[in-house]
């Protein structure tokens, strides 16, 4: 960047694109309703959601680790998160591809630390998947 060009803002902006970009950010939000309430949520801070009894759980990143809740089916979350980078990897996990740290022995590991379990029938897809979008960085 040059400091004295003309179109330093525009300049500026398509760098910062450009990094979020290689970043992976996605900064697109959606409205979720939450047990807790209705709330705005940045999709990049969804780690995980989970299913139990039609119950989900949407286990996010920030400074206290919230877990927000919402009774549905997992499925249509799913459909609803589709081309945001979410990776189903269990009938009861929709996980964000963005924290996921190794696919080995039938377990996703989180960023977070969590083991997740990835049925056999899934594995190869999940691995796949995995591959695919750390190839991509």
């Amino acid at each position: 960047l040059l400091k004295d060009n003309i179109n330093f803002e525009e300049a500026l902006m398509e760098c910062i694109d450009a990094i979020m970009k290689q970043m992976k950010v996605n900064m697109e939000k959606m409205v979720f309703s939450f047990s807790e309430g209705e709330k705005e949520i940045l999709l990049d801070k969804i780690i995980y959601i989970e299913s139990k009894l039609h119950k989900l759980n949407f286990h996010m990143r920030d400074s206290k680790n919230k877990i927000y809740t919402m009774y549905g089916k997992l499925g249509s979350i799913t459909e609803k998160l589709e081309g945001y980078g979410f990776l189903r990897i269990h009938q009861s996990f929709l996980v964000n591809i963005k924290y996921l740290e190794q696919v080995n022995n039938y377990r996703a590991v989180l960023t977070s630390g969590e083991n997740l379990p990835i049925p056999k029938q899934k594995f190869k897809m999940v691995k796949e998947a995995f591959v695919a979008y750390k190839g991509e960085m």
